[in-house]
Formats: C-alpha cells, sequence, structure tokens
C-alpha cells in the first residue's frame, strides 16, 4: 500500500471556533502518523467542578479541531476527554502537537479550572506562563497501520501493531509533553532534509525521499527556509527505553518540547506525582 492521500474524499466536518463549516483532509493510508492526545487528571476535574469541565471541554474539543484542520489531519475518533488522529507526514503531526501546546495557554479557561491545582497558572523563574488550564499529553508515532473503512458512520478506522504502539506511548507522558517513537523522528529527520531541497518547501513523505539511517537530533529544528515549522521552533530530548505489557521489546522513546515552553524540562525534572514517585524525566 503507498501513498498518503488515498482513501475517501474529503467531508465536511463540524463547525469550527468561527461557526464555518470547512472541508476536512481525508483520511491518510499507507505510511502515516498517529497522534493520542489525553487530558491530564481529567477525572479528578470532573469530579471537583463538573461544570467548568463541561465548559473547558467545549473549548478543548473545538481547538482540538481547527488544529487537525490546520494541519491536514484526519480525526479517526474520540474516546473520552481524548482524540485519536491521523496525518499523512509526521511534519503535520509535529505542527500539530507544537500548536496545541502552545494555543492551551491563550484559551480563555473557565475560573473553576484555573481555581484547581490541576489547571492554575504555573511559571518558570522568569515570569515564563508554562502552563494555564487543561494540561495535554501527546504522543505520536510513525508506521503502516491496518485501514479499516466503515461504511456505516463513514470513517476510516487505525488497527494493528502500529496504533497499539501508538496507544501506549501515552502512559508515560507527562502533562504538556509530547512523546515520539525513534521511527516517528526518523521519518521526521528524513522530511524536514528533503524539504530543504525542494524550493517550493514542500514536505515529502518517505514514499518520496529516503529515511534517514540514524536520528541526528541537531538536524530537527526549524528551518527558515521550510514553510512548515517556521514559527515554531522545538527541543528534542532522549526520553529512554521504556518496556510496555504486549511489546516484546523495549521502546526508545524522545520528548518534543517547544522553544517558547522550554522551561517544562526543569519543571518535568521537579515534579513529584506522589512521595517517591517523580516524573520521567531524570537528571
Amino acid at each position: 500500500m503507498s501513498g498518503n492521500n488515498g482513501g475517501k474524499a474529503g467531508e465536511v466536518d463540524a463547525s469550527s471556533r468561527d461557526g464555518v463549516q470547512a472541508t476536512a483532509a481525508p483520511p491518510p493510508e499507507g505510511n502515516l502518523s498517529i497522534v493520542f492526545t489525553d487530558i491530564v487528571k481529567s477525572t479528578a476535574i470532573w469530579e471537583k467542578d463538573a461544570a467548568a469541565m463541561v465548559e473547558a471541554m467545549a473549548i478543548h474539543d473545538i481547538m482540538i479541531r481547527d488544529l487537525t484542520k490546520e494541519n491536514d489531519g484526519y480525526e479517526v475518533k474520540q474516546n473520552g476527554d481524548g482524540f485519536m488522529i491521523a496525518f499523512p507526514t509526521a511534519t503535520a503531526a509535529v505542527q500539530f502537537c507544537l500548536d496545541a501546546q502552545e494555543r492551551l495557554l491563550d484559551e480563555v479557561w473557565p475560573k473553576g479550572i484555573l481555581n484547581l491545582p490541576s489547571g492554575s497558572e504555573t511559571k518558570d523563574s522568569d515570569g515564563q506562563v508554562l502552563f494555564r488550564g487543561l494540561k495535554l499529553r501527546m504522543s505520536a508515532h510513525w508506521g503502516e497501520p491496518v485501514c479499516n473503512y466503515n461504511e456505516v458512520i463513514k470513517r476510516m478506522d487505525y488497527l494493528g501493531p502500529m496504533v497499539n504502539r501508538a496507544a501506549r506511548f501515552i502512559q508515560v507522558t507527562e502533562g504538556g509533553q509530547i512523546t515520539v517513537s525513534e521511527d516517528f523522528l526518523l521519518q521526521l529527520q528524513g522530511e524536514l532534509e528533503a524539504a530543504k531541497n525542494q524550493p517550493d518547501g514542500k514536505t515529502c513523505s518517505d514514499n518520496d525521499s529516503d529515511k534517514a539511517e540514524t536520528v541526528e537530533l541537531s538536524t530537527l529544528r526549524s528551518k527558515k527556509d521550510q514553510k512548515k515549522l517556521t514559527h515554531q521552533q522545538f527541543e528534542i530530548q532522549l526520553l529512554g527505553e521504556h518496556d510496555f505489557k504486549g511489546l516484546d521489546e523495549p521502546e526508545k522513546l524522545y520528548y518534543l518540547v517547544p522553544r517558547s515552553l522550554e522551561g517544562r524540562v526543569d519543571h518535568w525534572h521537579q515534579v513529584e506525582h506522589v512521595p517517591g514517585v517523580k516524573g520521567n524525566v531524570r537528571s
């Protein structure tokens, strides 16, 4: 199976923030990116202030759907408070994740959310706002899932080992963090390198260019001559190898953070979920 833009024609999507209907991107097929999102401590927030959470979820859902369309993503499904989204390229998936982490800080959240410890404003030592409102953790993986178009609901679904891996990665992801696999970074590196050699800045998929053999973190940065990722610079750090139930081999994971929010790295170093249980970023 080849190509990233096969499948059904674009669908008229639900209304977005401005109330205008837009045509959604068609479901990608072949090799693609899968992104999972999850709201941190959502169950506790529902218990403490359900009315505020109803309002916050509406803000969150509109934001996610707007950014999905802006980055050529395809909403596969919404599971509780999280989304599963498919993207034709790794570049589009990264742009979506970076945009979401920054957009969360600009949303007008209900006071009930901001008054909770999990939603209160957090700043670094320089006064930069790191968190405000709902916290979102995100994971991304690259590969070829099994595509299954449901004729009843008229939606594409994605199944198989590739999706199972992507879903597991979010289990070890901190609030405000974007966790990605090594396969995803290899694909992203190939796309960014290919984009430098194209005059129009168009991003290639792995069907158009050779995949890099190693992950060179120094090359995974925004480039001025690219149309994508120009306003966002980001850092990539090794998170380490993690064992997951049902997977034979440990997975090497990395995390991405926008340069504008790099103070989050210190936060992840210091966070302690319960006494003696620290976050996933270790010194």
